[in-house]
Protein backbone atom coordinates (compact mmCIF):
# COMPACT_ATOMS: atom_id res chain seq x y z
CA UNK A 1 0.00 0.00 0.00
CA UNK A 2 2.70 2.29 0.80
CA UNK A 3 4.76 1.57 -2.48
CA UNK A 4 0.74 2.68 -4.10
CA UNK A 5 0.75 5.57 -2.58
CA UNK A 6 4.37 6.69 -3.55
CA UNK A 7 3.55 5.74 -7.13
CA UNK A 8 0.59 7.83 -7.23
CA UNK A 9 1.70 11.08 -5.44
CA UNK A 10 4.67 11.02 -7.26
CA UNK A 11 2.57 11.54 -10.42
CA UNK A 12 0.45 14.15 -8.99
CA UNK A 13 3.99 15.79 -8.38
CA UNK A 14 4.85 15.27 -11.70
CA UNK A 15 1.72 17.05 -13.20
CA UNK A 16 2.34 19.70 -10.93
CA UNK A 17 5.62 20.31 -12.03
CA UNK A 18 4.91 20.22 -16.21
CA UNK A 19 2.29 23.18 -16.38
CA UNK A 20 4.83 25.26 -15.08
CA UNK A 21 7.89 24.12 -17.34
CA UNK A 22 6.03 23.92 -20.35
CA UNK A 23 3.30 26.64 -20.14
CA UNK A 24 3.86 29.30 -21.95
CA UNK A 25 1.78 32.80 -22.24
CA UNK A 26 -0.06 33.87 -24.97
CA UNK A 27 2.72 35.91 -27.47
CA UNK A 28 0.92 39.12 -28.05
CA UNK A 29 2.12 41.40 -31.36
CA UNK A 30 1.03 44.90 -30.73
CA UNK A 31 0.65 47.13 -33.89
CA UNK A 32 0.24 50.64 -33.73
CA UNK A 33 -0.33 53.64 -36.25
CA UNK A 34 0.97 57.51 -36.24
CA UNK A 35 -2.32 58.72 -36.74
CA UNK A 36 -5.90 57.93 -37.22
CA UNK A 37 -6.66 61.66 -38.51
CA UNK A 38 -5.75 62.19 -42.51
CA UNK A 39 -5.46 64.07 -45.13
CA UNK A 40 -5.73 63.02 -48.48
CA UNK A 41 -1.72 62.39 -49.24
CA UNK A 42 -0.67 61.95 -45.55
CA UNK A 43 1.56 59.31 -44.92
CA UNK A 44 0.66 56.90 -41.94
CA UNK A 45 3.35 54.45 -40.45
CA UNK A 46 1.83 51.23 -38.89
CA UNK A 47 4.61 49.66 -36.54
CA UNK A 48 3.96 46.15 -35.02
CA UNK A 49 6.36 44.84 -32.06
CA UNK A 50 6.35 41.04 -30.25
CA UNK A 51 5.55 42.89 -26.68
CA UNK A 52 5.20 39.66 -24.19
CA UNK A 53 8.30 37.00 -23.37
CA UNK A 54 6.02 34.20 -24.81
CA UNK A 55 8.65 31.46 -26.57
CA UNK A 56 7.67 32.70 -30.18
CA UNK A 57 9.41 31.00 -32.60
CA UNK A 58 7.30 31.20 -35.80
CA UNK A 59 5.01 33.98 -37.19
CA UNK A 60 2.99 34.93 -40.06
CA UNK A 61 1.50 38.44 -39.61
CA UNK A 62 -0.53 40.53 -41.94
CA UNK A 63 -1.58 44.31 -42.70
CA UNK A 64 -4.90 44.71 -44.45
CA UNK A 65 -5.98 47.51 -45.74
CA UNK A 66 -8.44 49.29 -47.77
CA UNK A 67 -7.03 50.04 -51.31
CA UNK A 68 -9.31 52.89 -52.27
CA UNK A 69 -8.10 54.70 -49.40
CA UNK A 70 -4.59 53.86 -48.74
CA UNK A 71 -1.61 53.05 -51.13
CA UNK A 72 1.37 51.68 -50.12
CA UNK A 73 4.73 53.82 -49.69
CA UNK A 74 7.40 51.84 -48.24
CA UNK A 75 6.35 47.78 -48.72
CA UNK A 76 9.78 46.51 -47.60
CA UNK A 77 9.21 47.51 -44.00
CA UNK A 78 11.40 47.94 -41.00
CA UNK A 79 13.53 44.40 -40.35
CA UNK A 80 14.79 44.89 -36.64
CA UNK A 81 16.45 41.31 -36.94
CA UNK A 82 13.84 40.00 -33.81
CA UNK A 83 14.01 36.44 -36.03
CA UNK A 84 16.92 34.46 -37.38
CA UNK A 85 14.64 34.61 -40.41
CA UNK A 86 12.50 37.26 -41.82
CA UNK A 87 10.79 38.54 -44.99
CA UNK A 88 7.93 40.78 -46.88
CA UNK A 89 5.34 39.82 -49.13
CA UNK A 90 3.19 42.23 -50.45
CA UNK A 91 2.32 40.75 -53.86
CA UNK A 92 -1.24 40.63 -52.98
CA UNK A 93 -3.37 44.18 -53.40
CA UNK A 94 -4.64 45.33 -49.79
CA UNK A 95 -2.00 43.08 -47.90
CA UNK A 96 0.90 43.59 -46.81
CA UNK A 97 2.83 39.94 -45.17
CA UNK A 98 5.55 39.49 -42.66
CA UNK A 99 6.79 36.03 -42.37
CA UNK A 100 9.30 35.24 -39.56
CA UNK A 101 11.05 31.87 -37.76
CA UNK A 102 13.69 31.54 -35.12
CA UNK A 103 15.66 28.16 -34.37
CA UNK A 104 15.24 29.11 -31.30
CA UNK A 105 12.36 31.19 -29.34
CA UNK A 106 12.64 35.19 -29.26
CA UNK A 107 13.00 36.77 -25.83
CA UNK A 108 10.34 39.63 -24.27
CA UNK A 109 11.55 42.87 -27.05
CA UNK A 110 10.75 46.51 -27.30
CA UNK A 111 12.43 46.26 -30.87
CA UNK A 112 9.81 46.51 -34.09
CA UNK A 113 9.19 43.50 -36.21
CA UNK A 114 7.19 45.46 -38.64
CA UNK A 115 6.91 48.76 -40.28
CA UNK A 116 5.32 49.88 -43.29
CA UNK A 117 3.96 53.33 -44.85
CA UNK A 118 1.03 54.21 -46.42
CA UNK A 119 -0.44 56.99 -48.48
CA UNK A 120 -4.24 57.94 -47.57
CA UNK A 121 -5.91 58.55 -51.06
CA UNK A 122 -9.14 60.23 -49.17
CA UNK A 123 -9.78 60.66 -45.79
CA UNK A 124 -11.83 57.20 -44.07
CA UNK A 125 -10.63 53.93 -44.44
CA UNK A 126 -9.66 51.41 -42.36
CA UNK A 127 -6.84 49.42 -41.81
CA UNK A 128 -6.49 46.08 -39.58
CA UNK A 129 -3.80 43.47 -38.12
CA UNK A 130 -3.63 39.96 -38.06
CA UNK A 131 -1.87 36.99 -36.97
CA UNK A 132 -2.39 34.08 -39.92
CA UNK A 133 0.14 31.12 -38.21
CA UNK A 134 1.85 31.35 -34.69
CA UNK A 135 3.68 29.06 -32.85
CA UNK A 136 5.83 28.58 -29.71
CA UNK A 137 8.62 26.60 -28.58
CA UNK A 138 7.82 24.07 -26.40
CA UNK A 139 10.95 21.78 -25.22
CA UNK A 140 11.94 20.10 -28.69
CA UNK A 141 8.32 20.53 -30.20
CA UNK A 142 6.51 23.14 -31.27
CA UNK A 143 3.16 24.27 -30.55
CA UNK A 144 0.66 26.05 -32.90
CA UNK A 145 -0.77 29.07 -30.96
CA UNK A 146 -2.46 31.18 -33.76
CA UNK A 147 -5.70 31.03 -32.65
CA UNK A 148 -4.82 32.68 -29.15
CA UNK A 149 -2.47 35.23 -30.80
CA UNK A 150 -4.70 36.18 -33.20
CA UNK A 151 -7.86 36.61 -30.67
CA UNK A 152 -4.80 38.79 -28.24
CA UNK A 153 -2.99 40.58 -31.55
CA UNK A 154 -6.01 41.43 -34.09
CA UNK A 155 -6.54 45.51 -34.07
CA UNK A 156 -8.48 47.37 -36.76
CA UNK A 157 -7.68 51.20 -36.83
CA UNK A 158 -10.60 53.69 -38.31
CA UNK A 159 -9.42 56.65 -40.25
CA UNK A 160 -11.05 60.34 -40.36
CA UNK A 161 -11.14 63.30 -41.87
CA UNK A 162 -8.27 65.74 -40.15
CA UNK A 163 -9.55 68.55 -38.45
CA UNK A 164 -7.32 70.21 -40.80
CA UNK A 165 -8.03 68.63 -44.16
CA UNK A 166 -8.75 71.09 -47.15
CA UNK A 167 -12.16 71.28 -49.06
CA UNK A 168 -13.82 73.25 -51.28
CA UNK A 169 -17.24 73.84 -52.98
CA UNK A 170 -18.55 75.56 -55.90
CA UNK A 171 -21.19 78.51 -55.09
CA UNK A 172 -24.52 77.47 -56.09
CA UNK A 173 -24.80 79.48 -59.74
CA UNK A 174 -28.41 81.83 -60.29
CA UNK A 175 -28.71 79.73 -62.92
CA UNK A 176 -27.92 76.08 -64.43
CA UNK A 177 -29.28 76.54 -67.91
CA UNK A 178 -27.35 79.48 -69.86
CA UNK A 179 -28.47 80.48 -73.10
CA UNK A 180 -26.61 80.22 -76.59
CA UNK A 181 -23.21 82.98 -76.56
CA UNK A 182 -24.37 83.61 -73.09
CA UNK A 183 -22.37 82.85 -69.97
CA UNK A 184 -21.83 82.60 -66.66
CA UNK A 185 -18.81 82.90 -63.74
CA UNK A 186 -18.28 80.26 -61.11
CA UNK A 187 -16.71 80.22 -58.35
CA UNK A 188 -15.05 77.69 -56.17
CA UNK A 189 -14.66 78.47 -52.67
CA UNK A 190 -12.38 76.32 -49.70
CA UNK A 191 -13.12 76.09 -45.99
CA UNK A 192 -9.96 77.47 -44.95
CA UNK A 193 -6.87 79.67 -46.29
CA UNK A 194 -4.84 77.24 -48.46
CA UNK A 195 -1.87 75.86 -47.99
CA UNK A 196 1.12 77.71 -50.25
CA UNK A 197 1.85 76.59 -53.26
CA UNK A 198 -1.45 74.69 -53.64
CA UNK A 199 -4.17 75.20 -56.82
CA UNK A 200 -7.69 75.03 -58.48
CA UNK A 201 -8.29 72.81 -61.29
CA UNK A 202 -11.43 73.15 -63.72
CA UNK A 203 -12.29 70.28 -66.10
CA UNK A 204 -15.87 69.56 -68.15
CA UNK A 205 -16.72 66.96 -69.45
CA UNK A 206 -17.17 67.73 -72.68
CA UNK A 207 -17.10 70.67 -75.26
CA UNK A 208 -20.20 72.43 -74.79
CA UNK A 209 -19.08 75.33 -73.42
CA UNK A 210 -16.19 77.81 -74.27
CA UNK A 211 -14.57 78.13 -70.40
CA UNK A 212 -11.64 80.35 -69.44
CA UNK A 213 -9.93 79.94 -65.85
CA UNK A 214 -9.17 82.92 -63.40
CA UNK A 215 -5.00 83.29 -63.09
CA UNK A 216 -5.82 81.81 -59.31
CA UNK A 217 -8.11 79.29 -60.40
CA UNK A 218 -10.79 80.31 -58.14
CA UNK A 219 -13.26 81.68 -60.82
CA UNK A 220 -14.41 79.84 -63.78
CA UNK A 221 -16.10 81.52 -67.02
CA UNK A 222 -18.28 79.12 -69.15
CA UNK A 223 -20.08 80.22 -72.65
CA UNK A 224 -22.85 78.46 -73.91
CA UNK A 225 -20.93 76.92 -77.47
CA UNK A 226 -22.83 73.62 -78.66
CA UNK A 227 -26.06 71.68 -76.97
CA UNK A 228 -25.95 69.35 -73.92
CA UNK A 229 -25.23 68.77 -70.59
CA UNK A 230 -21.62 69.13 -68.74
CA UNK A 231 -20.61 68.28 -65.52
CA UNK A 232 -18.05 70.63 -64.40
CA UNK A 233 -15.70 69.62 -61.36
CA UNK A 234 -12.97 72.07 -59.51
CA UNK A 235 -10.12 69.80 -57.87
CA UNK A 236 -8.15 71.28 -55.32
CA UNK A 237 -4.49 70.21 -55.98
CA UNK A 238 -1.18 70.55 -53.28
CA UNK A 239 1.82 72.13 -54.13
CA UNK A 240 3.04 68.23 -54.88
CA UNK A 241 0.36 67.91 -56.93
CA UNK A 242 -1.86 65.21 -54.36
CA UNK A 243 -5.43 65.68 -55.12
CA UNK A 244 -7.21 67.12 -51.87
CA UNK A 245 -10.76 67.34 -52.86
CA UNK A 246 -13.12 67.60 -55.74
CA UNK A 247 -16.47 69.49 -56.37
CA UNK A 248 -19.09 68.64 -59.27
CA UNK A 249 -22.03 71.00 -60.91
CA UNK A 250 -23.73 70.16 -63.38
CA UNK A 251 -24.92 73.05 -65.98
CA UNK A 252 -26.55 72.69 -69.22
CA UNK A 253 -25.97 74.85 -72.56
CA UNK A 254 -28.99 75.48 -74.88
CA UNK A 255 -27.53 75.81 -78.12
CA UNK A 256 -30.68 74.18 -80.12
CA UNK A 257 -31.70 75.78 -83.43
CA UNK A 258 -33.51 79.19 -82.21
CA UNK A 259 -31.05 79.51 -79.84
CA UNK A 260 -28.52 79.30 -81.99
CA UNK A 261 -30.60 81.90 -84.30
CA UNK A 262 -31.56 84.18 -81.17
CA UNK A 263 -28.17 84.28 -79.56
CA UNK A 264 -26.78 85.21 -83.45
CA UNK A 265 -28.61 88.60 -83.24
CA UNK A 266 -28.22 89.41 -79.42
CA UNK A 267 -24.07 89.13 -80.40
CA UNK A 268 -24.74 91.08 -83.47
CA UNK A 269 -26.54 94.26 -81.41
CA UNK A 270 -24.34 93.29 -78.33
CA UNK A 271 -27.27 91.98 -75.93
CA UNK A 272 -25.28 88.90 -74.66
CA UNK A 273 -24.31 88.35 -71.03
CA UNK A 274 -21.96 86.94 -68.74
CA UNK A 275 -23.39 86.52 -65.81
CA UNK A 276 -20.99 87.33 -62.62
CA UNK A 277 -22.00 85.26 -59.66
Amino acid sequence: MKKILSVILAALMLFAIVPTVFAASTPVITTTVDKTSVMVGDIVTVTAKVSSNSKLCALTYEIRYDTSAFQIVSNSGSCKGVFGTESYNASTAGTVRYLGASSTSISNTSQNIFSVQLKALKTSGTISAAVTEAYVQNGVNEDDVTSAVNSASAKTFTFAASSSSYYISIRTPSQTKIRYKDGIVLHADANRTLPSGSYIKWTTSNNNFKTTASSDGKSFTIISDSNGTTEITATLYSSANVKLDSVTIEMTSKAGFFDIIGGFFRSLFGATKIHAE
